[in-house]
């Protein structure tokens, strides 16, 4: 099951999911894995049979980007490949040792 609610430092932030990757974009001006709107705290992410890795990577990746802005952190200014690079890796390593169980794995 899909996580409905993330709480990143306090901030409860809705998640959303979606069916078309133009609808992910606040502003519909891209298609988007996903997005997190600290104005209204949602985070909308593209599903449409994506794979419960791809979708846990994506939430990971809004989560790093929400903790970025409560924090202040600018590590990753500029540097978005590096953000999403860490997301994929840390999603793995959650997965990988158990830490986390996704809907059809074993």
């Amino acid at each position: 099951m899909k996580p409905d609610k993330v709480n990143i430092l306090g901030m409860t932030y809705k998640i959303t999911y979606v069916d078309n990757p133009a609808e992910v974009d606040m502003f519909r001006r891209q298609s988007l894995w996903g997005q997190i709107d600290y104005w209204t705290r949602t985070i909308r992410i593209y599903d449409n049979g994506r794979t419960a890795e791809d979708i846990f990577e994506t939430l990971i990746h809004e989560i790093i980007e929400g903790l970025k802005e409560e924090l202040n952190i600018h590590a990753f200014e500029n540097r978005h490949d590096d953000l999403e690079l860490l997301s994929i890796g840390l999603a793995d390593t959650l997965t990988r040792n158990g830490f986390v169980k996704l809907e059809g794995k074993t």
